[in-house]
């Protein structure tokens, strides 16, 4: 038989069981959208972090507590808290650097009168700016006079700046982070987000206020460095000073004898690629379970479909149809509903890429439907292979069947 009466056979056979043939086809249409849509939102995640990162500056470094280590990642609770205060004097005194900023950060109440909600309160200095730029809508930031006089003083994020003065202008009035009394000096304009966090709902304060008079702590969670030259070289006059600053004897520059790592931005670009890498393969393998799972219920409607067939299998084998023939037959009828089955989740899933961006995109600011092209090929290729797969076995049992029982059976 020519390939193109096989197809137009199976296509025949599917459409004289229409409800069943979609049904069949819907569990490949959500492997093959949850593919898509999954790998869509892991390399949006992925590039909006990246592009984040880059926009901070190949210049920056980032100096953290660590327990050797040797690589940097997501804060951890039980790694010893290393860097002070002292530390950021020593930096900054040696003048080889453009800026030097600590900054320690907890989430806690804040309130002014009955309004109260939590809020990511930092503490800072004046060279928070210079790392993290931002401008000032009303007022002024926190100087290096509020620093070193342990000042009372507050600078809003525009969220918040709204959810506790509402209209009025919060410069020059008071409010409350914990049981501290500080006075609003200036308000934040709008930031939007920053690595998932919100940056409108945050409230910076000078550092030294915040260790000794709101978190009760003597040290600063990490230090951001701007450099003025090369930042590798950089990052290796910063460890050196913080070696003689802590006591380490570290001559030959091993990580895992200091209590603390220094990372640049190509170290930050590195772990979030990793990162996301990790991820999307993680994502993929939890949707590609819909595709195992639609992949057997194709192979069992087949298998009732020969049972429902058997006469005309029969019938077909007496006029001279060949095994070949019989096998070709259903798996072609197999494949189509995968192929199918595929394009359909391919549309489906780039579609809901589309209108999750859309519904992130008001939250997270800079969020854009990413959809690889290698996932759409992988999409179509990976179904018709399912076809084949899960269509060999009924396939071959419907060509092995013997005519003379196929036309007996009831």
């Amino acid at each position: 038989m020519r390939f193109p009466d096989l197809f137009q056979t199976a296509i025949i056979s599917l459409r004289r069981n229409k409800s069943r043939s979609v049904l069949t086809m819907l569990g490949i249409v959500i492997g093959i959208a949850a593919v898509i849509l999954m790998l869509s939102i892991g390399q949006s995640a992925q590039g909006l972090i990246l592009g984040e990162v880059a926009d901070l500056g190949s210049d920056l470094l980032f100096v953290e507590p660590s327990a050797g280590e040797g690589n940097s990642g997501p804060p951890n609770p039980f790694t010893e808290q290393t860097l002070t205060m002292d530390d950021v004097e020593a930096l900054r005194t040696s003048g080889l650097f453009a800026d030097v900023s600590p900054m320690v950060l907890s989430s806690v109440p804040v309130s002014r009168g009955e309004e109260s909600k939590f809020a990511q309160v930092i503490g800072v200095n004046e060279g928070y700016l210079a790392a993290f730029p931002a401008d000032i809508a009303n007022g002024r930031f926190i100087e290096q006079a509020d620093v070193d006089g342990y000042a009372r003083v507050a600078v809003l994020g525009k969220e918040i700046a709204e959810d506790l003065f509402g209209d009025q202008d919060p410069v020059g009035r008071d409010m409350k982070i914990k049981q501290t009394s500080v006075r609003v000096v200036g308000v934040f304009a709008k930031q939007g987000t920053r690595f998932f966090q919100n940056l409108d709902a945050r409230v910076a304060v000078p550092v030294t206020t915040a260790q000794r008079q709101i978190f009760g702590i003597d040290y600063v969670s990490f230090i951001s460095v701007r450099a003025k030259g090369d930042a590798e070289a950089a990052q290796e006059e910063v460890e050196w000073i913080l070696r003689d600053e802590h006591g380490i004897d570290n001559p030959e520059g091993l990580p895992e004898k200091d209590d603390f790592i220094v990372s640049t931005q190509v170290d930050a670009l590195e772990t979030v690629g990793v990162i996301g890498g990790v991820l999307t393969i993680l994502l993929s393998a939890i949707a590609a379970i819909s595709l195992v799972v639609g992949g057997i219920g194709i192979m069992n409607i087949m298998l009732v479909s020969v049972t429902e067939r058997t006469k005309e299998i029969g019938l077909r084998k007496a006029v001279g149809a060949t095994y070949k023939e019989i096998l070709q037959q259903f798996l072609v009828e197999a494949v189509l509903l995968t192929f199918f089955g595929g394009v359909a989740g391919v549309l489906l899933g780039v579609g809901g890429a589309f209108l999750s961006a859309a519904a992130v995109a008001p939250y997270v600011e800079g969020w854009e439907a990413i959809i690889p092209a290698e996932a759409i090929v992988m999409g179509v290729v990976v179904a018709t292979l399912i076809g084949i797969i899960f269509g060999i076995y009924p396939a071959r049992r419907a060509a092995r069947l013997d005519p003379i029982e196929a036309l007996r059976y009831e």
